[in-house]
């Protein structure tokens, strides 16, 4: 008889929602081997035709993909594919491997391989966590390319069954759609993060997920019986008797309270007392649009820009018309705000001249690029007022520090309306214009911004970091960083009472406005309009329709004379527990 595996647990990052219970299936990446050796002279120009040839059948599987997906999932989760056809195509892809396989002779594999390395690095230094994960899209570009270069398919996932666990060093986009048509439970992964292509498809395939875990498909068998806990971020490996019954009692009460909320995402978020609040949804690609539809956003409070611009060259204006288009067209009337790109001049210097930073965090970065670069500014203001005219599109200028760049960025704002005007391109007549609040220095200011432009949104990850001095990434001092820290809690009381001053409504689209241990907090302060992850929402609405505004002021009044951040969510959660009686 089989001796049963010992239990083990393992530990990651939550990417994915839920609990899954299921049989493991490691799934082994399939890496051809590439050739070294260099080709013949008469053999370039074969050699370049077979690259070509089969850029363009990776083109058309990648584009069948692409329309599978779009009619099982919708259009918007099809839309994640649009970045690695825009990188097959790329002009620049195809010069750099046709040139190595003409001037060094090299093999198609190999210098399209040296080519896509460098693609690598270039995102591997990327400090944002969302844009550095885009490096999946590299490696399914490669991965695709290399096996029918070497005459093969990729057939791995082929081998899957109903009921099982997928665990993978890595998974590529491409891979990871297909999950979707084999009734996996569940997803486990090595590497990655929780905004990686494969985190965000397995969110909308609603596949509890755990990512980071560095070792599972080393320390895995297939065939162990696995729970994947979406929520805390681990996994049980051959679980005891009580934890896979306890577990199992969780997946009952899950599926229960998704019923539920579903029952529910309908209604207003209101509180008891009849107050509104208006529940957005921030955005990073424009899959998550329907994500947010159907999680019930009443918009997008934040659709974050910097994806478009770190391909091999800037996007054109028509290409970006393109993306904010589809996204203000498809949640009209309700608001879309648009934040222009912010990005460092170091995740630009493939397009920018800009001289290495010793820390470009408060470096020559977003709006301080946008005023020094008109013609890149210019572009993307554009592209916002055209697509403006399908909707309610609305900017946000992000690092802002003095007034003078408000100022500036109007200016040049006006200038984009009368060059749209003289040219007879029609444009949004209309387009408020709005600033993160996320440096202290605009908190602190916060009445004369309010004075001069149309809305406030707080940036509360940035505004915490930078006024507490902590670098939430620096293992370290991690612990250092709280949003519920009182300097931080005064300064968005400060900004929320100017807001109201100046009758200019002030929003949150910071990761605070998706806890739901602050959202009575918040509200108390006097936000009433929280942007956050799509599927956020229907647990904050439920928050927001058991609380009362006089007692939530209260609360809030209450922790603003706190001394501590532990004081302040020690004082929260007591009224959370009260709130659930």
């Amino acid at each position: 008889m089989k001796k049963p595996r010992p239990y083990n647990k393992l530990e990651g990052i939550a990417a994915a929602p839920g609990v899954a219970i299921g049989r493991a299936f490691i799934h082994n990446e399939e890496v051809p081997e590439i050739p070294k050796r260099k080709i013949a002279a008469d053999q370039v120009e074969g050699e370049a035709e077979r690259f070509l040839n089969t850029l363009h059948q990776v083109g058309e599987e990648i584009r069948r993909t692409q329309r599978l997906v779009e009619m099982e999932h919708g259009a918007e989760l099809a839309m994640i594919f649009e970045a690695q056809l825009f990188m097959l195509e790329d002009p620049e892809i195809k010069k750099q491997t046709l040139t190595l396989i003409r001037e060094r002779q090299c093999t198609a594999d190999r210098a399209f391989s040296v080519t896509l390395r460098q693609a690598r690095k270039m995102f591997e230094q990327i400090e944002n966590e969302y844009l550095r994960m885009r490096i999946s899209d590299v490696m399914d570009i490669e991965q695709q390319v290399l096996i029918r270069l070497a005459g093969g398919e990729l057939r791995a996932l082929c081998a899957l069954r109903a009921n099982t666990v997928v665990v993978a060093h890595d998974l590529l986009p491409s891979e990871a759609v297909e999950l979707g048509q084999r009734r996996v439970k569940g997803l486990v992964i090595d590497g990655g993060g929780a905004n990686s292509h494969a985190s965000i498809i397995a969110r909308s395939l609603g596949l509890p997920t755990v990512v980071g875990t560095q070792s599972a498909s080393h320390q895995i068998t297939s065939g162990d019986m696995v729970v994947v806990d979406g929520e805390e971020g681990v996994v049980h490996v051959n679980p005891t008797a009580p934890i896979l019954r306890s577990y199992r009692g969780q997946v009952q009460r899950q599926r229960q309270r998704q019923l539920d909320l579903n029952a529910r995402r309908d209604l207003p978020a209101r509180t008891r007392d009849d107050c509104e609040i208006a529940l957005l949804a921030n955005i990073d690609v424009p899959e998550e649009v329907q994500a947010a539809l159907d999680h019930g956003a009443r918009g997008v409070g934040m659709y974050r820009t910097e994806l478009l611009y770190l391909g091999y060259r800037l996007p054109s204006e028509e290409e970006q018309v393109a993306v904010y288009r589809r996204i203000v067209e498809a949640l009209a009337p309700h608001p879309v705000v648009i934040r222009t790109f912010d990005l460092g001049g170091d995740k630009l210097s493939h397009v920018l001249e800009s001289a290495p930073e010793a820390n470009p965090f408060l470096g020559w970065r977003g709006i301080r690029i946008c005023l020094d670069v008109p013609s890149l500014f210019k572009a993307q203001l554009r592209a916002v007022l055209r697509a403006g005219v399908k909707g309610r599109a609305q900017l946000l200028l992000p690092m802002v520090s003095s007034l003078e760049e408000v100022r500036r960025a109007r200016q040049v704002l006006a200038e984009v309306e009368e060059e749209l005007r003289q040219e007879g391109v029609p444009f949004a007549q209309t387009c408020e214009l709005g600033v993160m609040v996320e440096v202290p220095s605009v908190a602190l200011q916060a009445d004369a911004f309010a004075a001069e432009v149309d809305f406030l949104s707080l940036g509360t990850n940035d505004l915490t970091q930078y006024t507490l001095a902590v670098d939430r990434g620096t293992p370290t001092v991690a612990e250092l960083y709280d949003s519920f820290h009182p300097a931080v809690l005064r300064l968005v009381a400060m900004t929320v009472e100017s807001g109201r001053r100046h009758g200019v409504p002030v929003s949150i689209c910071g990761e605070l406005a998706g806890d739901p241990l602050a959202v009575p907090l918040l509200v108390g302060l006097g936000l009433e309009s929280l942007s956050l992850s799509p599927g956020l929402i229907p647990e904050v609405k439920e928050v927001v329709r058991a609380i009362c505004l006089s007692e939530a002021r209260e609360l809030a009044a209450a922790c603003l004379t706190l001394k501590t951040g532990a004081e302040v969510r020690q004082r929260l959660e007591e009224a959370a527990f009260n709130l659930a009686k």
